[in-house]
């Protein structure tokens, strides 16, 4: 599908705006917690380190106004094109998407990415598990994690409140550059990495507005989105019957509710900027749940009867559109 751009929008395009990737900020040292070690030898070992938790940036947030095309533009340029993408990152969507009458959550110019990360550094009891990827619907935002470590994190756009993206473990199944929606012929969705091809969840890039408008699929921001699909290992299937998962891809777990109808998170950073954090209780929960427990994704059975009425009323729209051969 073909976004219907605003005309403002397509100036600031016009203008030779480039963005590119964020970097990454080095590694913070973990809070170390508990009393030192005994000197007595007899006595039972200092309790190990805290386990680190979200690690906020000391900075802050300023709230810049955008009162047209043209102040989103000074914006654009005063920051230049990495801090202008982390702005965008921390609003949750994309150029196209920053309205007149819009104001954005700016972070303090010192601040890389890993910086104004929502998630914690470190998740320690992951540690064994090599890869893993983290959604949170909440905070729209995800975070991916190598042996316990976070890699890098980026903005979400989950499913709409009707279409709301299932909560539950998944697995990078397999990927294609390039693919056409099931749910609309017309969405072409770039940089596919399926979760579950029943449903048709996957990530994907696609349009950021500023809050869950998928139709249950994850929307990527395009650099992120390459990340991943180069990031994500796919599923390892037998020679001899492809039907059959030998290897499953890297572990997807996907939680949190957000908050719809309600003020956004990232919308207080100016007040709070702890106000998107993900705490380490909250992921281990998750992970408790999911993960750990070996219990399958819930599956909402109103949604998989509507997911399949509007696919048989698209199949049969396109049938009776559908010219035949003369006899």
């Amino acid at each position: 599908m073909i976004p219907r751009y605003r005309s403002w929008a397509l100036a600031l395009a016009s203008a030779g705006i480039a963005l590119f990737a964020a970097g990454c900020g080095g590694g913070q040292s973990a809070r170390r917690g508990g009393p030192p070690a005994p000197s007595d030898t007899t006595q039972a070992a200092a309790p190990p380190a805290a386990p680190p938790d979200t690690l906020v940036h000391a900075g802050v947030y300023r709230v810049r106004p955008i009162s047209d095309a043209h102040a989103l533009r000074r914006l654009a340029q005063s920051l230049g094109s990495e801090r202008f993408l982390l702005a965008l990152k921390v609003n949750r969507r994309d150029s196209l998407h920053v309205k007149t009458g819009d104001s954005l959550m700016v972070p303090d110019s010192n601040a890389t990415l890993l910086d104004l990360a929502p998630f914690p550094r470190q998740v320690p009891s992951t540690s064994e598990e090599g890869k893993l990827i983290l959604v949170s619907r909440r905070v729209q935002a995800f975070a991916a994690y190598e042996h316990g470590r976070l890699t890098r994190w980026g903005p979400t756009s989950t499913g709409r409140e009707s279409l709301q993206t299932p909560e539950g473990l998944y697995h990078t199944n397999w990927k294609d550059a390039e693919r056409t929606s099931t749910f609309n012929e017309e969405w072409l969705l770039k940089w596919y990495v399926n979760l579950d091809s029943f449903l048709g969840i996957s990530f994907h890039l696609f349009e950021l507005p500023g809050y869950p408008a998928s139709h249950s699929c994850i929307r990527l921001m395009e650099d992120d989105a390459i990340w991943l699909y180069g990031w994500a290992d796919q599923w390892t299937l037998e020679a001899a019957d492809r039907r059959k998962i030998v290897k499953p891809g890297t572990p997807v777990v996907i939680f949190g509710q957000y908050a719809y109808g309600k003020k956004a998170p990232w919308r207080r950073l100016a007040a709070d900027s702890s106000a998107t954090n993900v705490p380490l209780a909250e992921i281990e929960t998750a992970l408790r749940d999911y993960l750990r427990s070996g219990r399958p994704t819930p599956i909402d059975s109103v949604r998989v009867a509507t997911l399949r009425a509007q696919r048989l009323a698209r199949a049969r729209a396109a049938d009776s559109t559908r010219v035949l051969p003369a006899p």
